[in-house]
């Protein structure tokens, strides 16, 4: 009868651990997931707020889309998982956009709406 209470006393705690370390596994899974699904957004915004620059009447605007670009671009750059290369073009990118910023505030809207193409294509790239 003792022999069984120990059988079960260690079941119970190997149980225990493997569902700690399931749970452990499941955690780090979606940390990753999210991880993952957090840079893809902030690339997705960093293009949305590019495009949105681009169709932007004034030079102030084109500046205030390019910026909150360049925040979205910024956090994107902070991620592990981007390659060598993807990270070349996130660095063009953020030179264009900050072209994109001083054209639009000189109002400059041309070349400011230019400057925001260029970054849109780099953004493309890294998707890629």
């Amino acid at each position: 009868m003792f022999e069984n209470n120990v059988i079960s006393s260690k079941s119970k705690a190997y149980f225990r651990n493997e569902q700690d370390m399931l749970f452990s596994s499941i955690l780090i899974i979606l940390t990753l997931t999210l991880s993952a699904c957090l840079t893809e957004s902030h690339l997705h915004q960093a293009i949305r707020f590019s495009e949105a620059s681009i169709t932007a009447d004034d030079g102030a605007t084109i500046a205030k889309h390019s910026t909150t670009a360049i925040i979205h671009a910024l956090s994107v750059q902070d991620q592990e998982y981007i390659s060598s290369a993807g990270r070349i073009h996130l660095a063009m990118a953020i030179v264009s956009l900050e072209q994109a910023i001083a054209n639009g505030n000189y109002d400059e809207d041309d070349s400011a709406r230019n400057a925001a193409r260029v970054a849109i294509a780099h953004f493309k790239e890294i998707k890629k």
